[in-house]
């Protein structure tokens, strides 16, 4: 497993693929302000997956989880 600081630039890089010229804070909540859509969501979840390096449970997954960075790392970002 990757440390915290090697996860979020990894997440921040993909983030700032997908939001062009827009400025990313990690509270930055990326579904609601369109930053991400849904169809990046699949993506994001094997990035995340291979970062972690165990597989996220889809169906434990709750509305927030992806909520800009900060809430990916509280979910996602610790030990499997």
């Amino acid at each position: 497993m990757r440390s915290e600081t090697e996860i979020r630039a990894e997440l921040r890089t993909f983030v700032q693929r997908h939001a062009g010229q827009v400025a990313i804070t990690d509270d930055m909540p990326l579904f609601t302000l369109r930053v991400l859509r849904s169809v990046h969501l699949p993506e994001l979840i094997i990035l995340l997956e291979r970062l972690r390096g165990a597989p996220i449970d889809v169906e434990q997954l709750r509305m927030g989880d992806f909520d800009g960075i900060d809430a990916m790392m509280a979910s996602f970002g610790g030990k499997p």
